[in-house]
C-alpha cells in the first residue's frame, strides 16, 4: 500500500506572476505569461487567472512551469476546487472539483521536463450555457510526486499552482469600486503606532488593494511619509478588510493630518482625518472632527436651538408665576 505524503514546503503554494519559484533556489515553478492588454495594470490580474464570461463563453489563458532541478521529472497538469471567503483563498485537497476546475482542461496532463527547462500550457475555461451568475475559484496545479526508498511505499508529492477568479455573467468585465470607511490610531502589541483604515468592496469584482499614508501638520509641524499601506489579503466582493500602516514607536502621539490613498487597479480612493494616537496597546482612538467639518456645524446648531428652547421656557414658567412683570431679556 503507498502512502501520499505532501511537503509543507510546496503543497498549497501559490506562485506569482513575479517568477517566485516555490521552494528555496530549485524546484518547480509556475506562472501567468499572457496577461490581457487591459489588467496589465492591475497587479491582480497580472499573477492570476481573472476573467469575466458570459455563459457559453470561452477564454484560453498560458502558464510557464519551470524545472530548475538537477533532475528530469514528470510533472502532472491539472486543475482543482477552491474556495475564497472572509479574504481566505481556500485549496481543495487532492484532486477535489468544483464547478469552475470542472469547466477547466489544460493542453496536457502530463510534462516530462529535463533540467532547467521550461514549458507552455494553455488553459482553457469552457462556461456552459446554462449556469447562474457568480464569481467562482479554482487553481490550475503543476504536481510532482516521487517515491522514497521508506519501507511502505511512501510517496512525497510536491505541487505550485496559479489561482483562478472567474466571474460569469452577461456583459462584460464587472465593475470594480470600493470605499474607505472609518480611519483609527491604534497601538500594536510591540507598542508602535498604527494607522487603520477599514476597506469596503462596493464592487463587483475581487481587488487586490494597497497604497499609501502620509502624516502632516504634527507637533512641531513634522511630517512623516509617504509610507506603504496594504491589506492582509485580497478583497472579495461585498466583504470588509483593514489596511494598516505601522509606524516608528518614537513618533508623538499628535495631533496629525492622516490622508490615505489607496488603489486597485485603475480605482484610486482617499481618506483624510485628524488622529490622536493612543498611548497605550490594546487602545483605539477614532479621528477627530474637523474644526470647519459640517458634523462641528450641525452640533453647534443644535446647542445654540436647545439652549433658545430653554430659555424660552423660563421666561415662560416665570412670567405665569410672577403675574407678567417679569422682562426677558434679549437674546442676541
Amino acid at each position: 500500500m503507498r502512502i501520499l505524503i505532501a511537503l509543507s514546503v510546496l503543497a498549497g503554494i501559490i506562485v506569482s506572476a513575479s517568477g517566485a519559484l516555490a521552494a528555496g533556489s530549485s524546484g518547480i515553478g509556475i506562472r501567468l505569461v499572457d496577461v490581457p492588454a487591459d489588467s496589465r495594470n492591475d497587479p491582480f490580474a497580472g499573477s492570476y487567472i481573472v476573467d469575466r464570461l458570459a455563459p457559453g463563453g470561452s477564454v484560453r489563458r498560458v502558464v510557464e512551469i519551470s524545472n530548475t532541478t538537477r533532475s528530469t521529472v514528470s510533472v502532472a497538469v491539472y486543475p482543482a476546487a477552491a474556495t475564497f471567503r472572509r479574504g481566505t483563498f481556500g485549496l481543495a485537497a487532492g484532486h477535489d472539483q468544483n464547478e469552475l476546475s470542472g469547466w477547466t482542461s489544460v493542453s496536457r496532463k502530463v510534462l516530462r521536463m529535463q533540467p532547467g527547462t521550461t514549458a507552455l500550457e494553455t488553459v482553457t475555461i469552457n462556461v456552459p450555457e446554462e449556469v447562474s451568475p457568480a464569481e467562482r475559484y479554482a487553481v490550475v496545479w503543476a504536481e510532482v510526486s516521487t517515491p522514497t526508498s521508506a519501507a511502505g511505499g511512501v510517496t512525497l508529492v510536491n505541487r505550485v499552482g496559479v489561482r483562478m477568479y472567474v466571474s460569469v455573467g452577461p456583459g462584460g468585465a464587472p465593475p470594480a469600486n470600493f470605499a474607505i470607511g472609518s480611519l483609527s490610531a491604534e497601538r500594536s502589541e510591540t507598542g508602535a503606532p498604527v494607522v487603520v483604515a477599514i476597506v469596503h468592496n462596493t464592487g463587483r469584482r475581487t481587488l487586490d488593494i494597497s497604497g499609501t499614508l502620509a502624516l502632516a501638520k504634527g507637533p512641531g509641524g513634522l511630517r512623516v511619509g509617504p509610507i506603504p499601506v496594504t491589506l492582509e489579503s485580497a478583497l472579495a466582493v461585498g466583504e470588509s478588510g483593514s489596511a494598516a500602516a505601522q509606524l516608528d514607536e518614537r513618533l508623538p502621539l499628535g495631533p496629525w493630518r492622516a490622508h490615505v490613498r489607496l488603489r486597485s487597479g485603475s480605482v484610486h480612493r482617499t481618506a483624510v482625518a485628524t488622529i490622536t494616537f493612543p498611548e497605550y496597546t490594546g487602545v483605539a482612538l477614532p479621528p477627530s472632527a474637523e474644526p470647519n467639518s459640517p458634523i462641528v456645524a450641525v452640533v453647534v446648531i443644535l446647542l445654540f436651538v436647545l439652549l433658545a428652547v430653554a430659555a424660552t421656557a423660563l421666561v415662560y414658567s416665570r412670567r405665569r408665576k410672577g403675574g407678567g412683570d417679569f422682562e426677558p431679556t434679549a437674546m442676541v
